[in-house]
């Protein structure tokens, strides 16, 4: 009997640090997570307050279509096709990136290319883990 208490104990244990785990990624509300890519871009490419009211719709629009792409794969029941939504996320973020090369300094895009080359590969790595 101790032995299955101990058992379950430990199960819940490691179920609940998975979950845990889980939300370390942050909200999945669409308001946090553009909040968080906006302030990231703010960060690491040192927008000013003009560019981020002009950068914000941008990404907004692409987050959007996004989502609504991923749900629609979603959608046909089994098993998503990975390489598919990884193609079209590519394809959505080069278009993205490519409007708001008319918003950035030539700089700050060539920092926007490193900052997604940089993205890339940590997901790269993660894939791996």
């Amino acid at each position: 009997m101790k032995k299955l208490v101990l058992f379950v104990l430990v199960a819940v244990m490691a179920v609940g640090s998975v979950y845990a785990q889980r939300d370390q990624r942050g909200p999945r509300d669409p308001a946090a997570r553009l909040q968080r890519e906006i302030d990231n871009l703010t960060t690491e490419l040192g927008l000013s307050k003009d560019q981020v009211a002009q950068v914000t719709p941008i990404i907004a629009e692409s987050q959007k279509k996004q989502a609504e792409a991923f749900a629609k794969m979603r959608e046909g029941g089994g098993e998503p096709d990975h390489d598919q939504m990884r193609d079209q996320a590519m394809k959505m973020r080069a278009e993205t990136d490519m409007k708001l090369k008319a918003v950035l300094s030539k700089e700050q895009f060539v920092k926007l290319r490193e900052l997604r080359k940089k993205q890339m590969e940590e997901r790269a790595k993660r894939g791996q883990q």
